[in-house]
């Protein structure tokens, strides 16, 4: 299977260092992440190199991976289009709840499966990525959860390359799971400046991720999906057993100073709030907080 991995960063570094292993895998990159990315990535000290395509030199992608931020997907969707043929397979590993849709608009609703990786403990710094949790598990699957063949396929593929996976009963409401996830965790640690070490042993930060997530649960209601409250102690479960010094993908924005996914997290939910006349004042409130805090000095 030939697979091209678009986002060289924490996500797809640790996958593509997992399945270059066992079959045909590339970067798509312009000519400066070309240069940058020429002498390999480091992965956990290992240096591992990758082959490197340039859209103006595409070749056809049996399975085209999305691993880049929610603000980078419409130029990601363009550079990528030129690997897109009849049979692609087209996944994407952001955040959020909008990404398949846009690719869906781009390419066509046929070759978009719904996934999202979880489980996920790492640190990424130019070109080089330290993972502490062994790679994540992505969860994917077709939107209406049917076994295809081409779901099976790719699960062969991962398990070929010892890629944890999970191909969910309902993979909508696991998505709806993980952006619960990602608007209480990552927003409030990077507004705290909290590693998952740090995280696990707050429990007023859990608190507060309890509050958060009632927000959370009423839009999704609104959307048609039915977020319970075991599915707001599983998040905390997940990421309290993360004990290490991971950081969450917005911390690790912050810290470098880069733009962040808030409007996909919590300015999302304040978003669909809106929409179907429901109040977020918390998600409103973070949502400014950690832009305000962005540009404090």
């Amino acid at each position: 299977m030939k697979v091209r991995i678009i986002g060289a960063g924490a996500v797809g570094a640790v996958v593509a260092d997992k399945l270059v292993r066992v079959t045909d895998t590339a970067f798509i990159v312009d000519e400066d992440r070309k240069e940058r990315y020429k002498e390999g990535l480091l992965i956990n000290g290992e240096r591992v190199a990758f082959n490197l395509i340039l859209p103006s030199a595409a070749d056809k992608a049996d399975l085209l991976i999305f691993a880049v931020k929610n603000m980078q997907l419409e130029d990601a969707i363009e550079e990528a289009r030129p690997f897109v043929y009849e049979n692609t397979v087209v996944m994407s590993l952001l955040n959020g709840i909008d990404a398949e849709e846009k690719l869906e608009k781009a390419y066509g609703k046929e070759k978009v499966l719904y996934a999202f990786i979880t489980d996920l403990s790492s640190v990424h710094n130019g070109i080089e990525t330290t993972c502490f949790s062994g790679g994540g598990t992505i969860v994917y699957g077709e939107k209406d959860n049917t076994r295809t063949k081409r779901v099976m396929d790719i699960a062969a593929l991962f398990d070929k390359a010892g890629q944890r996976y999970v191909i969910p009963d309902d993979i909508l409401h696991e998505k709806w799971w993980k952006f619960m996830l990602n608007t209480c965790f990552n927003t409030l640690s990077a507004i705290l400046e909290a590693d998952y070490a740090a995280i696990s042993e707050n429990a007023d930060f859990i608190r507060a991720v309890r509050v958060i997530a009632r927000e959370v649960q009423n839009v999704a209601k609104a959307e048609g999906i039915e977020l319970k409250q075991e599915d707001t102690e599983e998040i905390i479960k997940r990421v309290t057993s993360l004990r290490d010094h991971g950081k969450t993908s917005m911390l690790q924005d912050v810290l470098a100073g880069r733009d962040t996914e808030n409007r996909y997290f919590a300015g999302a939910v304040s978003r669909l709030g809106r929409k179907h006349s429901i109040p977020t004042p918390i998600s409103d409130f973070i949502a400014i907080l950690l832009e305000a805090k962005r540009k404090c000095p």
